[in-house]
């Protein structure tokens, strides 16, 4: 690894910071800490050199010669006010002089004279010196400890270097180095890891909370030349590395690189992801570049074409950017291609459905992200600050309280709207102009024939802005309703008539979902390829752990159906059929927007039941018997069976619906007023609920995966908010009075700290109004909102 300048090049820079120091520190309390720094430093260098077999060899050689020589000029002050200081000086350096060869024989010996004359006219006459680095190319694999910003630019130039900004995803989304191979890392999330972490925690946390295409990035890190690291202005101003030691003397700074450095190097223990270069950072940060390059060499939210900024993180543009965050083999285990079985769970004949191909969302944050300040060209820091429009926003989106007239029976589809309109991830995907947001448009799928094309997503979001553009008034959805009853199937809510509001906020989320839906056009062989199991798949699903086969059918989901709506609202539950002759089962797993609960019967109607209680309904064993037996594929024949049901997957936004209407034997339908509990003031958990890692349905089955085996196939899979505890908060409850035929609906929604609990009766909005009056017996439909 040749260095790039030579030794007497070196000397000249090492005369002039040897030059500095002798004139800057005079005092004896300023000497000893100026040569105890400097032995450190070249300490560190050594030590690194002894374990990895290269260092920083132009900063070694400098350290070295620079310590010896300032041990010897000051000998005497320094052994006056300790000999025990200046021995131990003097022995560490005599003890690695030895290593001097080695570092020796990796710098240029051949002078430039050119090149020294204008080291020697710096020296007398300017106290910045300016080097260039020579081409990269020529040197691929050298290491430095700092790069100056034109060093930088030339590598950028000529090698493969991924740049790693490493500060707060606000300031990073606001202005970054201008390169395609650039993510962020955000240094609480480096220091929120135990002390024992290692490489493999560290790309375990950024799995979920980076975009697909930056974790591609951080994944192949390994491929890259070189890792250069930023912050803001951490490092030497200018485009001299070396001066940072005359720095680092004067105001000692300890490198704020070093945990993350760390992770990357020697708490690595995999060969596969180990990097060709020590990591290196650049010296001055962001600030030190765009002083020296200008705004064109710096990138920001309002310039970036490829990506969406959306909430602090990525949401995709497009189905192309979706299928960019493909299932990923874990660091342990060799990636496979769509065809290869899994040896873990397919033997020589089970293959199970295509997970190299498979898509997914990163999850984000639905509270919009403040507006930093753009960098200064001045000497002092940019603090990033809120905008004060931007809390005006993000108040306007929690507080906002209006009412909606009623069109003739329309209050089931009001009580909705008010709900949806309190969704923080709804309003913060469709308010561009307000949250700063890339326009909803861009993720309209206009070749969905299962969509209206924009139609009804285009109303809606009028319908919201109107909203917010009339607070503290009442506004006609006139509009929106007649749209909403166009598109609607058998143009069910055209007409005046009483609805239910179930069917109609699960008519307007697939309505939404469908508009937005980012599946490519499939022709209809590809489409049933996709949806339809073969019969081995279906008999691999029945014998794998639950976690394992929720996951795979949800990837295989995912590739028909990807929206702001599946990602926000949509869980699975499995339901499984077992035969009581044979053992044999046959489990579908289902995606829902809705979770609809059965309210258990008590003999006492005026007795109070928990949503806990409906859920436990929801999910116990069924006997399927008499008329009801199912026809078992293994019995040829209807046989007595067993039906249950058990969540698998719960989602960031749960609706809950109470089925209080209820067919009787004769026909008629009759209304429950059993008053069913839920939390308001307190968290809901659900944890228990979610079907964990380990668990079997099927008690038949011979040999059982373990649980080692299971986890280490689930970790080649993207979690998608999958990870316990599932907290839920409620922020809205539908309620209705009456039958079905005559009733109306009402709704309270949670509005924020100024108004609180508000209740919407259609026009009629009551502000302020106390939480003991949300949990009622007329609830009906409960949104939650996971904390």
């Amino acid at each position: 690894m040749p260095a790039t300048l030579s030794i007497k090049q070196l000397e000249a820079i090492q005369d002039l910071i040897f030059d500095r120091l002798v004139a800057q520190f005079t005092r004896i309390k300023e000497i000893i800490p100026c040569q105890l720094y400097l032995v450190e430093r070249f300490v560190s260098q050594s030590k690194m050199l002894e374990k990895i077999g290269y260092c920083d060899y132009e900063l070694a050689y400098i350290l070295f010669t620079l310590s010896k020589r300032y041990l010897e000029h000051y000998q005497g002050k320094i052994k006056g006010a300790s000999d025990e200081i200046y021995s131990t000086m003097k022995s560490v350096l005599e003890d690695r002089a030895k290593q001097m060869g080695v570092i020796k024989s990796h710098l240029h010996a051949d002078t430039g004279d050119d090149l020294l004359d204008r080291f020697k006219a710096l020296k007398q006459g300017n106290s910045q010196v300016n080097t260039t680095m020579a081409t990269q190319a020529a040197n691929p694999h050298r290491y430095q400890e700092s790069v100056s910003p034109m060093e930088l630019q030339q590598l950028l130039s000529s090698s493969k270097v991924l740049l790693i900004d490493y500060r707060a995803r606000k300031d990073y989304v606001h202005n970054h180095i201008k390169h395609p191979n650039t993510l962020n890392i955000e240094p609480s999330l480096v220091e929120n890891l135990s002390a024992e972490a290692t490489s493999q925690d560290l790309e375990a946390k950024l799995r979920h909370t980076m975009s697909h295409s930056q974790f591609k990035l951080f994944e192949d890190r390994q491929k890259f030349d070189y890792v250069v690291i930023y912050n803001f202005k951490f490092g030497a101003m200018g485009n001299n590395r070396f001066i940072e030691i005359i720095k680092d003397i004067e105001q000692p700074l300890a490198n704020p690189f070093r945990r993350l450095i760390d992770l990357l190097t020697i708490k690595n223990p995999l060969i596969s992801s180990q990097l060709k270069l020590y990591p290196t950072y650049l010296s001055g940060g962001i600030k030190n570049w765009f002083d020296i390059f200008g705004s064109d060499a710096i990138e920001n939210s309002r310039n970036m074409s490829s990506e969406v900024e959306m909430n602090g993180l990525v949401y995709p543009k497009s189905f192309d950017d979706y299928l960019s965050s493909a299932r990923r083999a874990s660091p342990s285990e060799p990636k496979r291609t769509e065809n290869t079985p899994h040896p873990k769970l397919d033997g020589s004949s089970r293959v199970l459905p295509s997970t190299a191909s498979t898509m997914g969302v990163q999850p984000y944050n639905p509270h919009p992200v403040g507006i930093t300040a753009p960098i200064s060209k001045t000497s002092q820091p940019v603090v990033p600050s809120p905008s004060p429009k931007k809390n005006t926003v993000s108040n306007l989106l929690d507080d906002f309280a209006t009412g909606l007239v009623n069109l003739g029976n329309s209050c089931y589809m009001n009580c909705m709207i008010q709900c949806l309109a309190a969704t923080p991830q709804l309003t913060s995907f469709f308010v561009p102009s307000l949250t700063m947001n890339g326009s909803y448009k861009q993720h309209i799928n206009f070749n969905n024939k299962l969509g209206t094309q924009g139609i009804l997503t285009t109303a809606f979001v009028e319908l919201f802005m109107n909203m917010l553009n009339n607070n503290g008034k009442a506004f006609s959805p006139s509009k929106f309703k007649k749209i909403a009853g166009e598109c609607s199937p058998g143009k069910q809510f055209a007409s005046c008539s009483q609805q239910d509001c179930t069917e109609f906020v699960t008519f307007l989320l697939d309505g939404l979902h469908e508009d937005l839906n980012q599946r490519p056009a499939l022709d209809p062989q590809e489409k049933k390829r996709i949806s339809e199991l073969t019969p081995e798949q279906e008999k691999n699903r029945e014998i794998i752990p639950v976690r394992l086969a929720s996951t795979i059918e949800w990837e295989r989901y995912l590739k028909l159906n990807f929206s702001i709506i599946v990602d926000t609202f949509q869980g699975q539950y499995l339901s499984q059929l077992c035969c009581l002759e044979c053992g044999t089962t046959s489990t579908t797993y289902n995606a829902f927007s809705i979770l609809s609960l059965p309210i258990p019967e008590k003999l006492n109607q005026t007795s109070k039941v928990t949503l806990q209680d409906c859920i436990e309904e929801f999910t116990k064993t069924e006997l399927l018997d008499e008329g009801n037996k199912w026809h078992c594929s293994h019995c040829k024949r209807f046989t007595r069976s067993t039906k249950k049901i058990a969540i698998t997957r719960l989602p960031q936004v749960l609706i809950v619906n109470f089925k209080r209407f209820k067919v009787s034997s004769s026909g008629q339908i009759r209304k429950l007023e059993t008053f069913v509990t839920y939390p308001v003031t307190e968290t809901l958990d659900l944890t228990k609920y979610w079907t964990k890692p380990g668990t079997i349905m099927n008690d038949s089955v011979g040999t059982k995966m373990s649980l080692e085996e299971e986890t280490t196939i689930l970790d080649s899979f993207p979690v998608r908010n999958q990870e316990p505890p599932f907290k839920y908060k409620v922020y809205g409850v539908a309620n209705h009075f009456g039958t079905l035929s005559t009733g109306h609906y009402t709704a309270y929604v949670y509005k924020g700290s100024k108004k609180r609990w508000c209740y919407f009766d259609d026009s009629k909005v009551t502000t302020n109004v106390s939480s003991s009056e949300v949990m009622n017996k007329n609830a009906f439909c409960v949104f939650f909102q996971r904390v």
